[in-house]
């Protein structure tokens, strides 16, 4: 159900953000609806659909200037994935298994000071997909981690799932893309510390790769 839930929301982010920058659905419809139905796909809470609502009305300018309607679609969607965090957290170790924890923990740590920047990533996400070329589109040259298609059992590889355990027993972060510039951590494509689009919004994303010498 949770697996269902969360393909729902993305794809309805998608859709809407798509058809809103084709001129189909007016900034105040996608106010309407996208909160409404990712309440019946989550059963967020109220708070949580107002702030959804201040996403989709700040992106809505953005979209009108030539934005790419996939990363807004991303944008409106990452706050409800956000919330599955404390569910898929514990899943990963499930999920993984036994492993070798120090095992894996040296190669993360050595695979995250091996590139200027490195992406640990799902092959048929969507976030994964964006957070690769906004880097590119930078000037950087980033280095992927295949963890698997997708967290999905059956589609990651026992390897990918103990990877994805260890980050988040490192970093409290079990979600793909996991981006590191410079060996730290700065989340993922919408979120994290800060994440990406929010240090591309605010100038520092630039700033931060030449630091680390990926441009």
């Amino acid at each position: 159900a949770i697996m269902v839930s969360t393909r729902v929301v993305l794809v309805t982010a998608l859709l809407q953000a798509t058809a809103f920058a084709s001129g189909r659905r007016s900034a105040s419809t996608l106010c309407r609806q996208r909160p409404s139905l990712a309440y019946r796909a989550t059963g967020m809470r109220a708070n949580t659909l107002q702030g959804a609502r201040r996403v989709v009305s700040r992106r809505a300018s953005e979209s009108n200037g030539g934005m790419d309607p996939i990363i807004a679609g991303l944008r409106v969607a990452s706050p409800v994935m956000s919330l599955l965090k404390p569910v898929f957290a514990p899943l990963s170790k499930v999920q993984a298994g036994t492993y070798d924890s120090d095992a894996t923990r040296t190669r993360i740590e050595k695979e995250v000071k091996s590139s200027p920047v490195v992406v640990y990533s799902f092959s048929l996400s969507p976030f994964c997909t964006k957070a690769i070329e906004v880097l590119k589109a930078a000037g950087a040259e980033p280095k992927v981690v295949e963890l698997g298609a997708e967290w999905i059992p059956g589609l990651i590889s026992s390897e990918g799932a103990a990877i994805r355990a260890e980050l988040g027993e490192m970093t409290g972060r079990t979600s793909m893309p996991h981006i590191f510039i410079g060996g730290e951590s700065i989340g993922g494509l919408a979120d994290g510390t800060p994440g990406l689009l929010p240090m591309k919004d605010d100038g520092t994303l630039q700033g931060r790769l030449k630091k680390a010498r990926a441009i």
